[in-house]
């Protein structure tokens, strides 16, 4: 045991799907600073090579792969590179994410955007798990760790957009269920399955033109009254990941510094 103490994460390999930027980036950064060697998966492939850089900068290990996580070709071939790069998987981070395009009323919404927010968030994390349980089963442990958000457990008050995600919200309370699911069917293989729940964090989604309106709102309606940050997350990223976390499963952590409570 390492000064980390349960906290360590040497040995262990971690996947991490939309490690390209924002959270998914802080999830990277702070589970190979403890010791894991990494597997960042994005979309567009340039973003995971830049976290992958960063990285191994630090001295760490890590492997960068373009997947999109609603492709179970994708999906699969990235977990197999996963093994055989590092000769297994002990955790994963489901980070990888959409909104809808536009944010309209429900009647309006064009069924392209329900269909690829749907596609991404829970169709996504249920084809990442597909591939990566049988591999914590033989192992009999891991930990599966789900980005839902704030909007899978109520719907906020902010007004504007906020009250127009329909898919997003929808898909994130799916994927909340998907990891309750999980919970009771892979608990007997030692399997842990959590979700973290941001609220708002500043990451590259939503358009900058419009970030500092929107920010205002939400400082005002966050009792720390400030913006959550990706880096905020690397905490509990790290706790959920390690041995510290060995009893909890089943749970879903908001992060919003105090908006819904």
């Amino acid at each position: 045991m390492t000064s980390r103490g349960i906290f360590d994460l040497s040995g262990k390999v971690i996947l991490v799907t939309g490690g390209g930027s924002g959270i998914g980036r802080a999830y990277c950064e702070a589970t190979a600073e403890f010791g894991a060697d990494i597997l960042c998966a994005d979309l567009v492939l340039e973003k995971a090579e830049e976290t992958v850089a960063m990285i191994r900068e630090s001295g760490h290990r890590a492997l960068a792969v373009k997947a999109d996580a609603s492709v179970e070709q994708d999906i699969r071939a990235m977990v197999e590179k996963c093994v055989k790069a590092f000769g297994g998987i002990d955790v994963v981070f489901a980070n990888a994410g959409i909104m809808e395009k536009n944010k309209v009323m429900i009647h309006d919404e064009p069924i392209e955007d329900w269909d690829s927010v749907m596609a991404v968030q829970p169709r996504g994390t249920f084809l990442l798990m597909k591939a990566a349980f049988p591999i914590m089963m033989a192992k009999r442990r891991g930990s599966f760790i789900a980005t839902a958000s704030i909007g899978g457990l109520t719907p906020t008050s902010l007004g504007g957009a906020f009250d127009l995600l329909t898919a997003y919200n929808t898909s994130k309370a799916a994927v909340i269920m998907l990891m309750k699911m999980a919970t009771k069917q892979y608990g007997p293989y030692g399997i842990r399955v959590n979700a973290i729940c941001p609220g708002y964090h500043r990451t590259s989604l939503g358009r900058e033109e419009t970030r500092a309106a929107v920010e205002q709102t939400i400082i005002a309606s966050t009792p720390l009254r400030r913006v959550g940050l990706p880096e905020d997350l690397k905490g509990l990223a790290v706790w959920l990941a390690s041995d510290a976390s060995s009893f909890v499963s089943g749970q879903t952590f908001v992060q919003d510094g105090g908006m819904i409570a």
